[in-house]
């Protein structure tokens, strides 16, 4: 699977598929540019909806949904859209007569006629996701417990509406990806999923709980103010320049592999004083690319990646994958990377005693779930 930019891709996509099989046809259907993602979890009997959880996508729709960050409840989405979701999940469960478990994904993306967005079901399985443990620990009521109480028929509860209750959290599903494992493989979140597993964690709104997640994730190390900060990839939007915004004051020395990136970051930040540094970049030789990482001290990438990379000797294919190799944390997908950013710039400065995320679980739930 692939989303595919321009013809001379198409061709290529094509041709390649035909020559692996051509006895079976290529699916090609719209993708919509810029649209959100909703995750939802639900339960149903004879056709019911018994309980659901409304999760959103931090990443933009083109991200597999096993490699997106859900957030639960809903940071970003108005009250009006969550609603609307319930109804669709209550007219699906209704039209297919479902009893158990049941997974949706729903595009959520701007009507180019104005008024609401537009809300359109791309997947719906019968059966539970791998969000559903997710859902049940976020909202203190398991899942899994109620379909099977409706698979067989015995004390079936009645429905509730778990978004309606109010609560002073939220929580994050922050996936886990073991690139290090795929000894070549381009670090890049697509349509095709990578992940390997994730971490649930939790907070009083999304800058704490996303904190406190991308730090669980395995040999994380968090770059240190003072320490180089590598940047490159796209600079036809402005997601670049919002990363250096957030970070130049914090005294990160900045990188970049080329001229281009460094005349965009120093131009389009708001930061007058951004400086941005243009290092020797070796594409072809790992042992001097790894000195010049240690001569810099780079402990942190940043190469937001539109699209996967066409050959190995690709300047932001190299950046990533050696920053994998390495062990410096790669931030490569826009959204996520910008976040993270931002969380930097709150939770660097030091505060004195017991950070505020750090609470049990049965704490952020109002107790241990029955």
């Amino acid at each position: 699977m692939t989303v595919i930019w321009s013809e001379a891709e198409l061709k290529d996509k094509l041709l390649a598929a035909s020559s692996v099989s051509p006895d079976h046809p290529v699916v090609i259907t719209k993708f919509i540019e810029g649209a959100r993602e909703i995750d939802v979890d639900a339960v149903a009997h004879n056709g019911k909806l018994l309980l659901h959880a409304v999760s959103e996508h931090i990443e933009n729709a083109g991200v597999h949904s096993g490699d997106a960050s859900l957030v639960l409840p809903p940071a970003n989405l108005p009250t009006a859209t969550v609603e609307r979701v319930k109804v669709i999940a209550e007219k699906v469960a209704e039209a297919w007569n479902i009893t158990g478990p049941f997974n949706m994904q729903i595009i959520n993306a701007d009507n180019p006629e104005g008024g609401e967005s537009l809300l359109k079901v791309i997947e719906c399985n019968l059966r539970a996701s791998r969000s559903f443990p997710f859902s049940s620990k976020v909202l203190g009521t398991n899942f899994i417990d109620v379909a099977t109480r409706a698979i067989t028929d015995t004390n079936v509860p009645e429905p509730v509406d778990l978004m309606k209750v109010d609560r002073d959290y939220l929580a994050v599903k922050v996936p886990q990806f073991a690139w290090t494992r795929l000894a070549g493989a381009d670090p890049y979140l697509g349509v095709e999923m990578s992940s390997t597993g994730e971490m649930a964690t939790f907070g009083k709104d999304l800058i704490e709980a996303y904190w406190v997640g991308v730090q669980s994730q395995m040999n994380f190390r968090l770059p240190q103010p003072g320490e180089g900060l590598l940047f490159g990839g796209d600079t036809t939007t402005g997601d670049l320049a919002k990363i250096v915004d957030f970070l130049n004051p914090l005294g990160y020395k900045l990188y970049a592999a080329n001229p281009e990136v460094k005349r965009h970051l120093e131009e389009s930040s708001k930061d007058s004083t951004v400086n941005v540094e243009v290092i020797e970049f070796p594409k072809q030789d790992k042992r001097a690319l790894r000195e010049v990482f240690e001569k810099y001290d780079i402990r942190g990438a940043f190469n937001l990646a539109k699209r996967r990379a066409s050959s190995m000797v690709d300047e932001d294919y190299v950046m990533r994958r050696n920053a994998v190799d390495f062990g410096v944390p790669l931030f490569m997908e826009p959204k996520t990377a910008v976040l993270f950013a931002q969380c930097m710039s709150v939770k660097l400065p030091k505060v004195e005693g017991v950070p505020a995320e750090v609470r049990r679980w049965s704490d952020f739930i109002g107790g241990k779930p029955l």
